[in-house]
């Protein structure tokens, strides 16, 4: 991972499972992210009292308690219940009203508000899906509008792109960036730091969660922990309902990632003379699960590319790459200035 040089900007990833920041404290890159989700509950004088004893992080709205971050999810399972989400599919969801006012709080309370007048920040956003219609002018500008409200000079950046710029700089920024995100596969292929193509997957970590949890009878929440916390791609015998159905819908959600990867390959008119095998770079929560780097050039061999594929690799910091992407992309703009 390329560290950035620079105090005065910050990167953001406003991913549908989590938001995660970066930027530059001393010689080093700091991180800091919280889970997108929420838990609503009745504004009672003992449930207040009840989350201020255990310190669980919650914010009032209206006539509503809001259980935020990783509570909200512990909480959902507690009670048997499904987490909400601000961000759906990887846009603001259109079905959550209290989804725009809460993205911007859990955006505040990562990001927190500029040091100085017009301070830049590079702020993720997907790609066109090619599997669904999402509104992305929406999303992108409403992220905008409230990042220039916390007193930023905001520029959206391309969520695999911000991938390619974490991670392959020794390569020039040439290769294919992949964000194993929770609502998105995010997909591009940059030349010298511009992008060839890009596209999105409406497919990745919920789909593979709500596909095993239908399988298994259980509720998302739960398929998401245990697979957060459990899940080992490797194994092959001795496994459990759980285990099973989240294996058969990872192959079949990296099948179809690489499938739709080689017919954008083999389309893409204005493709650029690559002189050498291509890069691939991996990232995102939903790659995390031990295996997943097998799992993915195992399928990888049955997919017969146009151009020769070179080292297949995971990002080294998988969960904060797109942040620390997004945050070499700001500093960039600010020194061009």
């Amino acid at each position: 991972m390329k560290k950035a040089k620079s105090n005065r900007a910050k990167g953001l990833d406003v991913g549908t499972s989590f938001i995660n920041c970066a930027e530059n404290q001393g010689k080093r890159v700091s991180f800091r992210a919280i889970r997108n989700s929420f838990f609503d509950m009745e504004d009672t004088s003992f449930t207040k009292r009840m989350l201020q004893r255990t310190g669980i992080n919650y914010i009032k709205r209206n006539d509503k308690l809001f259980v935020i971050g990783d509570e909200a999810l512990e909480f959902a399972n507690i009670f048997n219940k499904e987490a909400r989400r601000p961000l759906s599919g990887g846009a603001i969801s259109p079905r959550e009203k209290e989804a725009l006012p809460l993205v911007e709080i859990l955006i505040k309370s990562i990001l927190g508000r500029a040091s100085h007048k017009e301070e830049r920040v590079a702020y993720s956003v997907p790609g066109e899906p090619i599997d669904t219609t999402l509104n992305l002018t929406y999303h992108r500008t409403v992220l905008g509008e409230a990042l220039s409200e916390l007193g930023y000079a905001p520029k959206p950046i391309n969520e695999a792109l911000a991938v390619v710029f974490s991670e392959l700089n020794d390569e020039n920024f040439t290769g294919i960036g992949l964000s194993f995100g929770g609502g998105m596969v995010n997909v591009c292929m940059s030349f010298m730091a511009a992008p060839v193509f890009s596209f999105s997957i409406c497919k990745s970590g919920d789909w593979i969660d709500g596909q095993a949890a239908m399988a298994v009878d259980e509720t998302n929440s739960k398929v998401c922990m245990f697979k957060e916390a459990n899940l080992d791609l490797t194994r092959t015998k001795g496994l459990s309902r759980m285990e099973k159905a989240l294996s058969v819908y990872y192959r079949n959600l990296t099948e179809y990632v690489l499938k739709h990867l080689k017919a954008k390959f083999e389309n893409t008119k204005e493709m650029p003379e690559l002189k050498k095998p291509v890069d691939i770079v991996i990232a995102g929560g939903t790659s995390l699960p031990n295996g997943f780097l097998q799992l993915f050039n195992c399928m990888l061999k049955r997919v017969k590319f146009p151009h020769t594929i070179g080292k297949v690799k995971m990002a080294g910091e998988p969960l904060n790459a797109v942040a620390n992407g997004a945050l070499i992309s700001a500093i960039a703009e600010e020194t061009r200035e």
